[in-house]
């Protein structure tokens, strides 16, 4: 079972993400079937390395089938005052960023791939029989390890941990992907993709790398920490425009619209408009996927509902509100000592 090391960035990331969504560290032991002070360990950044298999299952815990899409903000929130380099040391965070997230596939991306292999004259499946090869890793490396994952080892020379993958894909995976069968990918089975095809051309590992890392940023393409690298380089606005995927500038859009409807009704009525952020703001503090989800209802359809009607369902909202805000949870018990 691979294993993670436990840095206070991610003992961090566990209590504050329990404690946000109101989870009691024994419901978290429960389910893992482990002990509370195991939990205690985790959180307080006691032990060394946690099992990955146990660090995703107590996400998966907290955060519900929202999972996927709470690893960006996750990531972002736990790495906010790192450097990109500080980052790469981050085992947990490369994982969940390199394998787990899913990340949109650029049309641009797909249409360089196209291109690369209609000029060395390959085929997809070519460059998936290609990468299930893992030519790159010894016998000892593949020994006994999972496929298509990320794992964590230590060099002979020094303690420091390098990371490699065992590619085990489908046929047909790179042809899913050309036909947008597939529109989501990981970031790390891109990056094995684009390397092979470069080394199949004849470029050394190191080079085929950087080529690919180089051909992804071009397409927008990134992991986390190429990300924030690209961003502290650029400063102007043209150049932080330029490195936004658009998936990025799209939500940036409808933030701004957002903002510009609040500093409307900040101008109509300031008392009132604050009042109602200080409870939003107090809300995301909360539970920020669930809020986003209450906000995020289609309440546009009641464009046509009249005023007296409007209001009827605001009373009614807040009788719901308290109705489920007088349901008392069990109180949290303490540790146990170690």
């Amino acid at each position: 079972m691979p294993k993670v090391e436990l840095t206070e960035e991610l003992s961090n990331a566990l209590k504050n993400t329990r404690n946000e969504k109101g989870i009691k560290a024994a419901d978290v032991a429960k389910e893992i079937g482990k002990s509370l002070a195991f939990i205690s360990k985790l959180e307080n950044n006691v032990a060394e390395q946690v099992d990955l298999t146990v660090l995703v299952a107590i996400f998966k815990f907290l955060i519900g089938e929202e999972f996927m899409d709470f690893i960006n903000p996750l990531l972002e929130k736990a790495t906010i005052e790192l450097t990109p380099e500080e980052i790469k040391k981050q085992e947990w965070v490369n994982i969940f960023d390199l394998e787990y997230r899913k990340i949109p596939i650029p049309t641009s991306l797909v249409e360089f791939i196209n291109t690369e292999l209609e000029r060395l004259s390959l085929t997809p499946d070519q460059v998936i029989l290609e990468m299930n090869k893992n030519e790159e890793l010894t016998d000892k490396d593949m020994l006994g390890q999972n496929k298509n994952s990320l794992i964590f080892s230590k060099g002979k020379e020094t303690s420091d941990s390098y990371s490699y993958i065992i590619f085990e894909l489908e046929d047909s995976f790179l042809t899913k992907i050309l036909s947008a069968e597939k529109t989501t990918i990981n970031y790390i089975t891109m990056e094995g993709i684009l390397r092979t095809i470069y080394k199949i051309e004849g470029l050394s590992v190191d080079d085929a790398h950087k080529r690919t890392v180089a051909a992804l940023n071009k397409n927008k393409f990134y992991s986390l920490s190429e990300k924030k690298k690209l961003l502290r380089l650029n400063k102007r606005k043209e150049d932080i425009d330029s490195i936004l995927t658009d998936f990025d500038k799209a939500n940036r859009k409808t933030v701004n619209s957002i903002i510009k409807n609040i500093m409307m009704l900040s101008e109509w009525n300031i008392d009132y408009a604050n009042e109602k952020l200080k409870n939003l703001e107090d809300s995301f503090s909360i539970d920020p996927p669930f809020i986003l989800a209450v906000i995020g209802s289609k309440f546009f359809k009641l464009k046509d509902v009249k005023k007296e009607n409007k209001k009827m369902f605001l009373s009614e909202l807040n009788k719901l509100i308290d109705k489920f805000s007088d349901i008392v949870p069990e109180p949290e018990q303490d540790f146990e000592k170690y």
